[in-house]
């Protein structure tokens, strides 16, 4: 007797291993991560579909196998960066609210400036040698012309 085997679920195992590698680079490269996630996601819904097939007919699953690995490994991916980014992105929010709330990053740059200053004053009080302070006038002034050449782009 002799059994004859079936390509049954071959065409949606190649196209599932195809989004599946290209869900693995997509996956590991963070600002992609959303596009990764739904080629992930369809890879491993025709691969599903694809094993369901193949175990039907008794035919070979090597290749819907390995299509079902990669789209898993790259959705994967880019759902932990996609957990990183929601997790994280409320600090984001809240760093931009509080520059809102102060006011211009001109003032913020200001501000740091004349606290540092403050503080190496207060150890050349205590005779404490700082070689840092030579430089606070000619970063101000690199301060200044990159906003104000930051002003004039738009």
């Amino acid at each position: 007797m002799n059994e004859q085997q079936s390509n049954a679920g071959q065409g949606l195992g190649i196209a599932g291993l195809i989004m599946g590698i290209m869900a693995i680079p997509l996956g590991i490269i963070p600002c992609t991560f959303l596009i990764a996630l739904v080629f992930g996601a369809v890879g491993i819904v025709l691969s599903a579909i694809a094993l369901s097939q193949a175990n039907r007919i008794n035919s070979p699953k090597g290749l819907i196998i390995a299509a079902l690995v990669c789209s898993i490994l790259g959705f994967s991916f880019a759902f932990f960066w996609g957990l990183t980014f929601k997790k994280s992105s409320p600090v984001i929010k809240s760093i931009i609210q509080n520059i809102k709330e102060e006011g211009d990053f001109e003032e913020i740059f200001e501000d740091l400036g004349d606290e540092t200053e403050d503080i190496l004053k207060d150890l050349e009080e205590e005779d404490i040698d700082v070689e840092v302070k030579v430089t606070i006038d000619d970063k101000e002034k690199a301060l200044e012309d990159t906003l104000k050449a930051l002003e004039g782009v738009e």
